[in-house]
């Protein structure tokens, strides 16, 4: 009750202030108040919208052709990133391979060797990639060749992992061709 009769006293004597600044209440009794807002939060800016992630880049940007086996097979930003680690062929210098690449005809023996297997590269591929898988039954016998994905040619077992791959200037994959290691 207490509460009510406060509030009463403040209404009336909000009402008598009001009627003294502007000379006397309206002759219906209705008092206009205007209040003016005053903003006093500054705006917080919003976050901007979260980044896609950047395109992968090529490790081996500059070269030609690459030499060696697939030891990894990931997605970086929506395109596939193969990891090489660069083998050697054997009569074949580094530099000469890079510009012109390495024969695709079906092998015996070993003409190749991996000198160091901790250093890897990695290579994103290209959209349209051609991927092709080359198989050789015996020696002396036709290769055979069909298309491929990039995980079955990163799956390969011994004697057909070896991967020829040819990059455009930026160091993207444009085309993988395996090397048909020959039985016998």
């Amino acid at each position: 009750m207490r509460t009510q009769q406060i509030g009463a006293a403040l209404c009336a004597l909000a009402t008598l202030g009001l009627t003294a600044c502007g000379g006397g209440a309206p002759e219906d009794g209705a008092v206009t108040v205007t209040v003016t807002p005053t903003v006093t939060a500054s705006a917080k800016p919003t976050s901007a919208a979260p980044r896609p992630p950047a395109a992968p880049k090529s490790e081996v940007a500059g070269r030609g052709f690459d030499f060696g086996t697939i030891t990894g097979l990931k997605t970086v930003a929506g395109v596939e990133v193969m990891t090489l680690d660069r083998w050697t062929f054997k009569g074949l210098d580094d530099a000469r391979l890079a510009r012109e690449g390495v024969p695709l005809a079906p092998f015996k023996g070993t003409p190749f060797e991996n000198q160091n297997d901790r250093l890897t590269y990695d290579i994103p591929v290209a959209e349209n990639a051609r991927i092709l898988y080359h198989h050789c039954v015996a020696a002396g016998e036709p290769q055979q060749t069909r298309s491929a994905t990039m995980k079955e040619i990163a799956d390969l077992g011994d004697h057909e992992n070896l991967v020829l791959v040819r990059l455009d200037p930026q160091g993207r994959a444009t085309a993988l061709d395996n090397l048909p290691g020959c039985p016998g």
